[in-house]
């Protein structure tokens, strides 16, 4: 007897998906993309830089740096307003000279700070000028035909940064060296190379730079969060260079403090312990009278190892988002939800209330507690001097500096009266008031004030759509007012607008 065979049945669960394979991808498709990409961005950042170094040129008066003196002085017109324009020496001795207002507008154009902007346009001054076998090279960039041996603009830049200090007769030897390899040499190359046109051209600076080596030597503790993206963390870097000795002293006495640490019972890792270890150092020494039990010393108090100052802010926003039953509400001092989160005003960076406490419980530390301030509070006095209690207000409503792509912090810099101080204003006007005030700089306040001999005239109608603007004429300064809601309308000699808020700056033309 035979046994049937079974018939097999597929049945489809109702849920089952059908998935398809993916399409083939054409790798070498997406490596010519690539390629082609790339080539226009590179082409595109030496049109950039071209333009540049034209600006600079348009900003010049034709004269140049003395072609052995020191970098970075200016020649100032004895004609000229205090606090007015000046000529800056940015590329190297005999390059020319540059109108400082002029590198605002084109930072400003191209999205960034002065302090950006200003090496950029030094860097083209000095390639043009100074290094024109290099600057060849920079323009065949521009071309796709000729790019493979092409100096990128970045390398370029970081070659002009070494040279910036030679003499003509040094520079013109690293340009006419490095110009045929330059697309491939590396930096240790070219830094040996310029090292070699100092010894060569310039023995007797070679043997000062020996002689000075110590006035290099510098420690920094870092403003700004370690991790931007984290800025809650409140670490931040150090780094300098010291003398040899000192290093060595350093370094003994930092790993003997993280083995303390450890034998205390911390159990964190080796490098945690070792900055710890930097913090115990400082809390030591600071407690150490250096100078004896003399009344009559300079200084004959001990310093404390840690102060801590504190500001407290309470919005609507923030205690709401503590009530039963409200919905969670950001807090326009820290910019998240809730009151958990505290501003560091030297750092600029957020840390938790924790962390506050336990850098208020940390021994011989000095806690200064001020009075609760509220910044929706209108203050204003009829004096052109501004009064501590209408600045430390500004300072705190603002904290950096309002001029567009700037993030200086507001404490220690200027305070200028948006709507300009009228002094035959009837008492009682209240120009000097927290509603017209404003952070600046010291340069972004000269260009605010001053105009610039120098460049093209700016449209003759001005720039449209601001009416605030209409009684200023159109002229070689930066103007701005600020619109209900705190954000500062900035507008360049040129015309260009830009919008700065508490979140950064956004160009407007």
């Amino acid at each position: 007897m035979s046994v049937p065979t079974p018939s097999v049945v597929r049945m489809n669960h109702p849920s089952t998906a059908v998935v398809e394979a993916p399409p083939a991808i054409d790798t070498t498709a997406l490596l010519a993309t690539a390629r082609a990409a790339a080539a226009t961005q590179q082409a595109a950042e030496v049109a950039a830089f071209v333009a540049v170094a034209d600006w600079a040129d348009a900003h010049t008066d034709g004269t140049v740096g003395d072609p052995i003196g020191p970098l970075g002085l200016w020649s100032e017109d004895p004609t000229s307003v205090p606090g007015g324009d000046r000529f800056l020496e940015l590329g190297g001795p005999g390059a020319p000279l540059v109108s400082e207002f002029c590198l605002y507008e084109i930072s400003g154009a191209l999205g960034r700070s002065v302090t950006s902007g200003r090496p950029l346009v030094g860097d083209a001054i000095e390639l043009r000028h100074r290094l024109p076998r290099l600057y060849a090279r920079v323009l065949a960039g521009a071309d796709p035909s000729t790019q493979r041996r092409s100096l990128p603009v970045w390398r370029a830049r970081k070659i002009a940064a070494l040279t910036r200090t030679l003499t003509a007769e040094a520079a013109d030897f690293v340009d006419r060296n490095l110009a045929p390899v330059a697309h491939r040499a590396t930096m240790p190359t070219v830094e040996r190379l310029v090292a070699e046109a100092v010894v060569r051209f310039d023995p007797e600076n070679a043997e000062l730079d020996r002689a000075d080596a110590d006035a290099g030597r510098y420690f920094t503790v870092e403003t700004t969060p370690v991790d931007a993206a984290s800025p809650w963390t409140g670490v931040v870097a150090v780094h300098g260079t010291l003398d040899s000795a000192d290093a060595l002293d350093l370094q003994n006495a930092v790993q003997r403090v993280a083995a303390d640490l450890a034998a205390a019972g911390c159990d964190a890792d080796l490098d945690v312990r070792r900055s710890m270890a930097l913090g115990e150092l400082a809390r030591r020494q600071t407690t150490l009278d250096l100078y004896g039990t003399d009344s009559t010393a300079a200084h004959t108090t001990r310093t404390p190892a840690r102060q801590v100052v504190l500001y407290v802010h309470f919005s609507d926003a923030a205690i709401a988002s503590h009530r039963p039953g409200d919905g969670p509400g950001i807090d326009p001092a820290t910019g998240t939800t809730g009151i958990d989160l505290a501003r560091e005003e030297n750092t600029r960076s957020l840390v938790t209330a924790d962390q506050v406490r336990d850098w208020c419980q940390s021994p011989n530390t000095t806690i200064t507690v001020k009075p609760v301030i509220d910044l929706a509070e209108h203050v204003a006095v009829d004096a052109y001097e501004i009064p501590d209690r209408i600045a430390e207000r500004v300072r705190l409503d603002r904290a950096t500096c309002a001029f567009p792509y700037c993030g200086r912090p507001a404490r220690g810099l200027d305070l200028d009266h948006t709507e300009p101080y009228r002094w035959e204003a009837a008492p009682g006007a209240g120009q000097t008031s927290t509603a017209n005030l404003t952070p600046l700089c010291r340069g972004h306040h000269r260009v605010k004030t001053h105009p610039s001999p120098t460049g093209a005239s700016p449209p003759s109608d001005g720039p449209p759509g601001i009416d605030p603007l209409a009684e200023h004429p159109p002229d070689r300064r930066w103007h701005y007012h600020r619109d209900p809601l705190g954000t500062y309308l900035w507008t360049s000699p040129h015309g260009l607008r830009y919008a700065v808020d508490s979140t950064g700056t956004t160009p407007l033309s």
